[in-house]
């Protein structure tokens, strides 16, 4: 054997270890962010269906054919007086309602996030909620950071670094063996881990350019605290109005919803407002966010300051005018959540991402698989193995997402947090003890 070709099987072989163990640890948290991440595109969809379906919340037309809710929000204001943040949300779509985010701050108790809806054809309050324990908050919630406060984002963020490793690693892998074929075929054969190892192949290598976009797009989202620390990134978009009055003053200051639209529309005529919130820092401003069409960014990062005296302009953010670095910065939720082509686009997005999980379930059936081949052990256990793994995983997020819903966010937060950091110490110390007890056992061999 050549030098050369002695390299490249040297390679092939890392790459193979890499592909193996790499995929082996991390499985389970693929998985589970494939699975989440599959329906998480669908949020706004399905968040709609809800407050539509279970809240009964439905939009009359209205008689401007713009939203209306300036009399709601005052009334809000004047119930709530403790409130210290104000967000409204404007509907898509014709019938749905208008959502007033409302963070209240009642005396000696927490922070109460309240999600208000209102009629925007006959503008009045037909409901609320709770936002923190809403179903879209879970969705979101789950699969950004596995409801673990501390640093489950990192988590998912080095999730992301797996499946870019174990993705182009299986792609160094397979790469010759794909030369001599157009596409990898199923082979004719009744043994089950090559008929696995044959879809984990034709699954992996036409999902592999999506997979690759998500898991870089995760791996950024997830770790961007701490990368942007490292790097000294500075967030994009972040102006901050001077400060002019008093809090309790500015929380006072009338504000004409309507006039406030009409100025956006004249100064900014290519943005679509979907967001209005009103200052309480005694800055004295209104913020319009929205989206501008044919744009691939995160949602909402196109906005407009107007001052509350007299709605003048004073800060403008149109993403189209900005520099490259803040271009890349606002794409990577959009590429990642798929949030930007409708309906059918969200559905790619939800099929190709299930992808990642059937290539953890498949490549650790082959693992097992394998392995019962060389201890002859029944063929049986590989799957009921697999399926113990698989209904602990759906079980974790059907348990969190009812302890959300029923009993409250904090303390879906804190078993998660304690489930996933015992596994985690768990998992950890396993690999670690494995490592050390073939090290002893390679140290101690006895010499030919």
């Amino acid at each position: 054997m050549s030098k050369r070709a002695g390299k490249a099987e040297n390679n092939k072989k890392l790459f193979w270890r890499l592909h193996h163990w790499v995929g082996l640890y991390t499985g389970i948290l693929i998985g589970a962010l494939s699975l989440t991440g599959a329906v998480a595109v669908f949020i706004p969809e399905i968040d709609g269906w809800i407050v539509r379906q279970h809240y009964n919340a439905l939009s009359s037309p209205s008689p401007t054919g713009g939203p209306q809710f300036s009399q709601s929000i005052d009334s809000l204001i004047h119930q709530h007086p403790d409130y210290s943040s104000l967000s409204i949300s404007l509907p898509d779509h014709s019938g749905q309602v208008v959502h007033a985010d409302v963070i209240l701050r009642p005396e000696g108790g927490n922070l109460k996030r309240v999600d208000f809806f209102i009629d925007a054809g006959k503008d009045r309050i037909i409901g609320q909620r709770n936002h923190q324990n809403s179903l879209a908050n879970y969705l979101r919630q789950m699969h950004v950071r596995l409801y673990e406060g501390y640093w489950g984002r990192q988590l998912v963020g080095i999730g992301g670094l797996a499946l870019a490793v174990v993705a182009i690693t299986g792609l160094l892998i397979y790469g010759n063996f794909m030369k001599k074929q157009l596409w990898p075929k199923l082979r004719k054969t009744r043994d089950m881990r090559i008929i696995m190892a044959d879809w984990h192949k034709i699954l992996g290598i036409s999902a592999l350019a999506f997979n690759v976009v998500i898991a870089l797009t995760g791996a950024w989202l997830g770790l961007q605290p701490w990368l942007m620390r490292w790097l000294e990134i500075k967030t994009p978009n972040t102006f901050k109005a001077a400060i002019v009055m008093e809090p309790e003053a500015d929380k006072a200051m009338y504000v004409n919803w309507n006039e406030i639209l009409k100025t956006a529309k004249k100064e900014f005529p290519a943005l679509q407002p979907r967001q209005l919130s009103s200052s309480t820092n005694g800055s004295g401003t209104v913020t319009v966010r929205g989206n501008i069409a044919g744009q691939i960014y995160e949602r909402d990062i196109n906005l407009l300051v107007l001052s509350k005296a007299d709605y003048r302009p004073i800060f403008k953010y149109d993403v189209r005018e900005q520099s490259l670095s803040h271009k890349f910065y606002f794409i990577q939720e959009a590429l990642h959540f798929g949030d930007f082509g409708g309906l059918m686009l969200k559905a790619l997005y939800a099929l190709l991402g299930l992808t990642s999980g059937f290539l953890s379930i498949s490549g650790f059936v082959i693992f097992l698989l394998r392995r019962q081949k060389k201890k002859k052990f029944h063929r049986t256990d590989a799957w009921k193995t697999t399926f113990v793994y698989s209904m602990a995983v759906l079980l974790f997020l059907i348990g969190i997402a009812l302890i959300s819903l029923f009993i409250g966010y904090s303390t879906a937060s804190l078993v998660a947090g304690i489930l996933i950091n015992t596994l985690l110490i768990g998992l950890i110390g396993y690999a670690l003890l494995r490592y050390l007890f073939r090290l002893f056992n390679r140290n101690h061999q006895p010499s030919a």
